[in-house]
């Protein structure tokens, strides 16, 4: 059986073909722009702090794989000392600690935890200001939406857990 040879496609299929490509192009854009997650580049800290101030959240995210016994502890001390210094006072807020194992995740409006990746705990706390407290050179560094603090393994590589220290 022989196939007919098809028509060549008319100038106004041609117009609708591309105003449909141009179109999807567009709402492939859209998607991209709208849905995908913001960037979190390093800064001088105002914006972490102007996000913080004018934020009804915050969050802490223990991160405290890899480090060993008394680096763990003082990883999780360091957020306790944050929080008893009451510049959170009036924040909801959501306290995830991370280990080899997965991360566990307190809820603020209940009694429950949830377990969850550590993708899974960043992806939760992204959409506000939080602090990430794990094992590292002792420092900080802060990012548009986050503060990360590092502690090392020695009780002499103190940091003072503040949030309102300088960058270094």
């Amino acid at each position: 059986m022989q196939k007919k040879p098809e028509a060549p496609l008319s100038e106004d299929r041609k117009k609708m073909l591309f105003a449909l490509l141009a179109l999807a192009a567009l709402a492939a854009s859209a998607y991209v722009f709208l849905f995908s997650p913001k960037q979190d580049l390093p800064s001088d800290g105002r914006e972490f702090y102007f996000l913080l101030q004018n934020s009804g959240k915050a969050a802490f995210l223990y991160d405290v794989r890899g480090a060993e016994g008394d680096q763990a502890s003082a990883i999780y001390q360091c957020g306790v000392d944050i929080i008893s210094k009451g510049r959170l006072a009036g924040k909801e807020l959501t306290n995830i600690g991370c280990d080899e194992n997965g991360c566990l995740a307190s809820r603020p409006e209940s009694n429950r935890t949830a377990k969850m990746s550590y993708e899974q705990a960043l992806a939760e706390i992204s959409s506000q200001p939080y602090i990430l407290i794990k094992a590292g050179s002792p420092g900080y560094q802060f990012f548009q939406r986050h503060m990360e603090i590092r502690i090392g393994k020695e009780a002499s590589e103190g940091v003072s857990c503040d949030i309102s220290a300088v960058e270094s």
